[in-house]
């Protein structure tokens, strides 16, 4: 869609005008066409205005995937504010470190989803939150100034979501547009927190423009129509979830299949029911849907997404399928690499792509920063349309080179026809069921508690999850056990980044380097071998 406007308020009015009749959101068993879509995203647009969110205002979203989740983004970029995704797996210091880094000044939670509950962690980190009155002042958190609940019990200073939706968009129309009409391509548009490589996660900084770009791309590659449907389990938090899923699949006028919690079971019942054609799948839920009694190919109608270079792809897909090899990171937009729908098999199964249009690939030697030719591994730079603008809070300078490439910390090679091929990750980070877990954020939690000594935290192999987190910890009380360790990672950190494995030794057991440091190749190795 090279024609369509390149702001996201601009784009949803384009598609609510071009596809009004046609489903946009489906939802347990609703459809909203993209006329309707619209519609509940401007009555949300007048509800956020209320608050005071306007030009520049950081928004927090802490919901799991559900229409209200797609609504609340278009109506915080319609007013020129900064979506903030916030991971519905993060524990209280998580939750905590994402508010108060990017500044986020009004909060939209849901209560409680699964076993979280979010009311109970935000009295905690805001007991402001229990006094009658807001705007909020938090010592804790002094940018918070409003929190929307979703659900039963909003505390006494919170606004309720009835009161957020009460808002009629029909009196504010001419307003709406105005303010809409004052966004621009290159206003940041969202801000989304990756481990990369450090203790504290990063905020990734993306425009209208980059993530729009990105949209675009996606749904060329993978061929998409307004007549598909794409399973969008895939968490909109991430980057991959609300770019690479919902805003690629909305861009083409096609529609979006909601699931909140995976299960294989319903999973399956949803796809064959709506004739899902399209899926976005991370290698662990993807095992699972090919492995349930109830799998059976030939009820689907899923021939394109992504992972056709996986060995489940032959039997998730049919023999004719169209799903394509990507590469690709938050900071990429998501995917930065793909090959193309109509590629030939053997590229598709082989290789994770060509550069996305817009996009530059060099390969350079990870300690010099130097070029290198074809066939030759390094580490992989990228620059271009879909790249991040920086690191929130961090000076574009100190997240790019001199020549504008974002240094990826993946090894990889570009073959002779320009295929990229990914070899494994340069920098310390431990890739878990497609999400990045960084070492040095797992190691400052388990180095907190008060029986550990020494931790090191490296990835171990693992056949569907691709890597699980294995730590190797050093007991400064004897009596420590694996449970303590355990349930000490499970107060501080989300799930998937709690140790699969723990390991106790003793500090000469650790394997070193000349240098005198932790050896972190041959520990891969040991937990590896302790894991068979």
């Amino acid at each position: 869609m090279s024609d369509a406007p390149d702001t996201l308020p601009a784009r949803l009015t384009h598609l609510s005008r071009a596809y009004a009749e046609r489903p946009a959101v489906i939802f347990h068993d609703r459809t909203l066409t993209f006329a309707e879509f619209d519609g509940r995203a401007r009555a949300l647009t007048a509800g956020l205005a209320s608050l005071g969110v306007s030009k520049g205002t950081r928004v927090g979203l802490l919901m799991p995937n559900r229409p209200d989740w797609l609504g609340c983004a278009f109506a915080i970029w319609r007013l020129g504010a900064i979506l903030v995704p916030i991971n519905t797996l993060f524990r209280a210091p998580e939750l905590a470190c994402a508010l108060d880094h990017a500044d986020v000044t009004v909060l939209i939670a849901v209560s409680r989803f699964l076993n979280h509950d979010y009311r109970a962690m935000l009295l905690d980190l805001c007991p402001e939150l229990h006094h009658s009155a807001a705007p909020l002042r938090s010592a804790a958190l002094p940018c918070l100034r409003h929190v929307v609940f979703q659900g039963d019990e909003p505390p006494p200073a919170a606004t309720p979501w009835s009161t957020l939706c009460a808002h009629d968009a029909g009196d504010v129309t001419v307003w709406n547009a105005a303010a809409a009409a004052r966004v621009v391509p290159t206003d940041d548009a969202a801000i989304f927190f990756t481990s990369g490589s450090t203790a504290t996660p990063k905020g990734v900084v993306h425009t209208h423009r980059s993530m729009l770009h990105a949209a675009d791309n996606v749904g060329d590659r993978l061929g998409l129509t307004a007549d598909d449907r794409t399973w969008g389990y895939l968490p909109f938090f991430f980057n991959g979830g609300l770019v690479g899923v919902a805003l690629a699949t909305l861009s083409r006028g096609a529609a979006v299949l909601l699931q909140e919690a995976f299960d294989a079971e319903q999973t399956l019942r949803l796809m064959e029911r709506h004739r899902c054609t399209t899926i976005f799948a991370w290698p662990h839920q993807a095992e699972a849907l090919v492995q349930h009694p109830t799998f059976d190919r030939g009820k689907l109608a899923i021939h394109k997404g992504v992972g056709a270079n996986t060995n489940w792809a032959p039997r998730l897909f049919p023999a004719n399928h169209q799903a394509v090899g990507t590469w690709g990171m938050t900071e990429t937009g998501p995917l930065a690499s793909s090959t193309r729908f109509d590629d030939p098999l053997e590229e598709r199964a082989g290789a994770h792509g060509r550069p996305m249009p817009g996009l530059e690939f060099r390969i350079v030697a990870p300690d010099t920063g130097d070029p290198l030719p074809a066939e030759r591994e390094g580490e992989l730079t990228v620059r271009g349309s879909s790249v991040m603008r920086t690191y929130y809070k961090v000076p574009p300078s100190e997240c790019f080179d001199r020549d504008g490439f974002f240094h990826t910390g993946d090894c990889a090679r570009i073959d002779a026809a320009g295929l990229l091929h990914f070899i494994g990750r340069i920098k310390d980070v431990i890739k878990t069921a497609g999400v990045n877990v960084a070492a040095a954020e797992v190691e400052a939690v388990l180095m907190a508690h008060a029986g550990i000594k020494v931790a090191h935290v490296v990835a171990v192999a693992h056949p569907t999850r691709g890597e699980n987190v294995a730590a190797f910890v050093v007991p400064r009380d004897p009596g420590v056990t694996e449970a303590d360790v355990l349930e000490h990672c499970r107060a501080q950190l989300a799930a998937y980044k709690v140790p699969r494995h723990v390991f106790f030794v003793s500090e000469r057991e650790l394997p070193t380097l000349g240098s005198g440091k932790v050896d972190r190749q041959a520990l891969r190795a040991l937990a590896n071998q302790k894991t068979r």
